[in-house]
């Protein structure tokens, strides 16, 4: 009886997962072979799949595994990035009661795509509804894990110049902070994200300025209600990874220790909730872009053309796969032919 309400639940699950499989795969395997090229063997962008399980901070912490050695702000940017899931943690606080031990794996797992469905799913009747999310976030899980691993196994196999792929981070969260501010009716919180991280990047260099532009930037909203030279040992790469692990599970647990199922949540929590992510998406892009120099090499023209590219192809078609695989693809034929 157990498994045939296992398998129903499975059955409905998957239609809902396929287009993120999609997408899992594609970026995933990107994400894999973008460790591949940075010199990192393919279990660590499998085991990071599992354990982190969250896109954009695992492709930050490419950058924090080739800097210097900096737990507290691995751990520091890790919060400030999934401080959104504390907010999706919010809102399922009704819907995970008397899941038993299959909660602890909801929350878990519980990223943007997951929560999208889980959240907006009109689950039959005749459905057990707590299978249904945990076979969501297992699949979807899966596909992340498989196109990550995939990416790192077969990156050494790739034959072809694969200089400019790392461009595909950029072209990621230029297409995250684009949905963002198309979705918000205040756009003050991108400005603010994308000024205050450009000006903390001027004044205190690529290496040094995330954590004074995530302060900057909450100081503001609040008003207005790889590095070179660098080798980490192993010891110390794990300790970055478990730090970008932490992060990411207190934001999705934290709700559900912090606020009762019948209390209100703050208001500036709710207020935060809204205006954050269209700022830090923005801060995210400075980020990518932050060792680009505007005074020497090729001026930052590959990366402003690839960036409008990006720009005019998710206008046109709001396609996030395809804006970010023809912003890459465009960006590794200028700096290998043109520039």
């Amino acid at each position: 009886m157990k498994t045939n309400v296992k398998m129903k639940a499975l059955k409905c699950a998957f239609p809902h997962t396929i287009p993120i499989m999609t997408g899992f795969l594609f970026l995933g395997m990107s994400y894999g072979i973008y460790m591949h090229v940075s010199g990192f063997s393919f279990w660590y962008p499998m085991l990071m799949a599992m354990t982190i399980f969250a896109g954009s901070v695992e492709f930050v912490c490419v950058n924090f595994l080739l800097g210097a050695f900096n737990p507290l702000q691995a751990f520091i940017v890790t919060l400030i990035l999934n401080a959104r899931h504390i907010f999706y943690g919010i809102s399922m606080l009704d819907r995970f009661k008397g899941m038993g031990w299959k909660k602890i794996y909801l929350i878990f797992g519980m990223c943007d795509e997951t929560f999208s469905v889980n959240y907006t799913a009109d689950i039959p009747k005749d459905v057990d509804s707590g299978w249904f999310m945990f076979f969501v976030t297992l699949l979807n899980q899966i596909y992340w894990v498989l196109g990550a691993t995939l990416g790192g196994l077969f990156g050494s196999l790739i034959t072809f110049n694969t200089e400019g792929l790392d461009f595909v981070m950029t072209a990621m969260f230029v297409v995250i902070f684009l949905e963002q501010y198309l979705k918000d009716k205040n756009h003050l919180s991108s400005y603010i994200g994308l000024g205050v991280s450009l000006l903390m990047l001027i004044f205190f260099g690529a290496e040094h300025f995330m954590i004074p532009a995530i302060a900057g930037i909450l100081v503001c909203l609040s008003d207005g209600r790889k590095g070179e030279g660098y080798s980490m040992s192993l010891v110390q790469r794990i300790i970055t990874v478990a730090m970008c692990v932490l992060g990411t599970m207190i934001t999705r647990f934290l709700p559900f220790l912090v606020f009762p199922v019948h209390k209100e949540t703050p208001k500036y929590i709710q207020y935060l909730g809204k205006v954050l992510p269209g700022a830090l998406f923005g801060l995210l892009i400075i980020y990518c872009l932050r060792k680009v120099s505007l005074w020497s090499g090729n001026h930052a023209i590959p990366e402003l053309l690839a960036i409008l590219v990006v720009i005019g192809i998710h206008l046109w078609k709001r396609n996030m796969l395809l804006s970010i695989a023809t912003g890459t693809v465009f960006y590794m034929l200028l700096v290998q032919i043109v520039f």
